[in-house]
């Protein structure tokens, strides 16, 4: 008999009030949470009710542009094919999920072709972390992506680039 595998998502809190969407895809579904509530909780956060977390979150097409791209013409073409918004440094431009393939076919038939094109979760709140908060945040979002069943972890956190290089 095949196994079969769900998608679920887990939405917490972590070190500093970072909000965590886990998105896993496991065949057991309580040994996946209560991996994940473990981990969260060994790194000082806490497992949140559903919809406590995910509307700090918006869902967006996101296509990424190499640098030295022709921001105008990316943008003109884009925005013509229904982009909603299209940031200059570094070139990213933002979809509603439902135009996505709309407009990476429109920029890639223009000759335009992103370093990367995902439907993916971007913060529309940020949460500033330094110091040792932003350090056990780092660990907490590496342990979870280490977790057999853990596909991606988004988090709303903002953490200086000296902190980033030490980790």
């Amino acid at each position: 008999m095949p196994e079969l595998f769900e998608s679920i998502r887990v939405e917490a809190y972590g070190p500093g009030g970072g909000a965590l969407i886990v998105e896993c895809r496991t065949d057991n579904r309580e040994r996946t949470i209560g991996r994940v509530r473990q981990v969260v909780r060994e790194h000082g956060g806490y497992i949140a009710a559903r919809g406590a977390v995910s509307y700090l979150f918006n869902e967006v097409g996101c296509l990424k542009f190499p640098p030295g791209t022709d921001t105008g013409r990316v943008a003109a073409i884009a925005l013509e094919a229904g982009a909603e918004d299209v940031i200059p440094a570094p070139l990213e431009v933002l979809t509603d999920p439902i135009d996505f393939v709309t407009v990476r076919a429109a920029l890639q038939a223009a000759g335009f072709v992103p370093a990367s094109a995902e439907v993916t979760w971007r913060a529309s709140i940020t949460v500033p972390l330094t110091g040792e908060t932003a350090n056990a945040m780092l660990h907490l979002v590496e342990t979870l992506k280490d977790l057999k069943d853990v596909e991606i972890v988004y988090t709303n956190v903002e953490i200086p680039d000296a902190v980033l290089a030490r980790s």
